[in-house]
């Protein structure tokens, strides 16, 4: 079986709702890369699978400090067919000040997404 050129979808964080180019479906081997968007260098992101991931590796991942988008991730070969919800917690780099009142509102921002696996994995030729 021939294989096509993989593809590459981006997840921006910074829309509202989360937006994918060029969408969230994915087929196995192709990558995903989570990009903070517009969002302020000093924003910080933590992204988690509370599911389990259809990628490689399982996180989290992180982002912030300069690093605005992840490495790219392999969608694994073995993700069966489904949508995969991850959650990002976005912080705006500030911490509360010693002495502060700890109960005041901290800047985050939590987002939800998915990823959409469109394919079983592929089948062992028999």
């Amino acid at each position: 079986m021939l294989w096509g050129p993989m593809a590459s979808i981006t997840v921006n964080l910074s829309t509202d709702p989360i937006s994918y180019d060029p969408g969230p479906e994915v087929k196995h081997g192709d990558t995903v890369v989570f990009s903070m968007g517009s969002y302020p260098s000093s924003y910080t992101a933590t992204i988690t699978f509370p599911d389990g991931t259809c990628l490689t590796t399982s996180g989290p991942y992180t982002l912030g400090g300069g690093t605005l988008t992840t490495s790219p991730k392999t969608v694994s070969m073995t993700a069966p067919k489904g949508v995969y919800d991850f959650n990002a917690l976005i912080d705006d780099g500030t911490r509360p000040k010693e002495g502060a009142d700890p109960r005041g509102p901290v800047e985050r921002d939590r987002k939800n997404g998915g990823i959409d696996v469109t394919s079983d994995p592929p089948e062992d030729p028999v």
